[in-house]
């Protein structure tokens, strides 16, 4: 893969051309990436109101039907519930790990087996969050689709 930078004064805003000749998994998530940096999430803590990018995002968690945005060192509320954020965040590398969580894949450290078929996914910030069995043929499909690309 090359990588050409250029800068021009000129230019207002970024743009971004991906020349390839064959479309495949690697364009995919690519262009799904440079869409995800568009994508913010409104979310807001006692004293604040901050726009989230969605590659800041770690996890996301539902509490008491209001979805709380972790990131790396903090969280905010939001007033979307959990599926409205899912459906927003659909082919960014989020999955569902259980029915109160979605975690963001490329944030994903490392999972560790657990008693009774559950898994612990470790997030890069050190985080811990269960995958529920239920959840289990999601993550193993995202994370084997990510092993093909490479």
């Amino acid at each position: 893969m090359l990588l050409n930078l250029e800068q021009r004064k000129t230019h207002k805003d970024i743009e971004v051309s991906i020349i390839y000749p064959d479309k495949n998994k690697t364009v995919e998530k690519l262009v799904s990436f440079i869409n995800s940096l568009s994508i913010k999430i409104e979310g807001y803590t006692e004293d604040s109101i901050k726009q989230i990018n969605a590659t800041d995002i770690y996890y996301i968690e539902s509490e008491d039907k209001i979805a709380v945005i972790y990131c790396e060192n903090g969280y905010f509320r939001t007033k979307y519930r959990l599926y409205q954020i899912s459906e927003k965040l659909t082919g960014l590398g989020f999955v569902q790990i259980s029915k109160y969580c979605l975690i963001n894949i490329n944030k994903l450290d490392k999972i560790m087996p657990l008693s009774n078929k559950r898994m612990e996914a470790i997030l890069k910030n050190g985080k811990r969050v269960f995958i529920t069995r239920k959840y289990l043929y999601d993550i193993k499909k995202v994370l084997q689709e990510n092993l093909d690309e490479n």
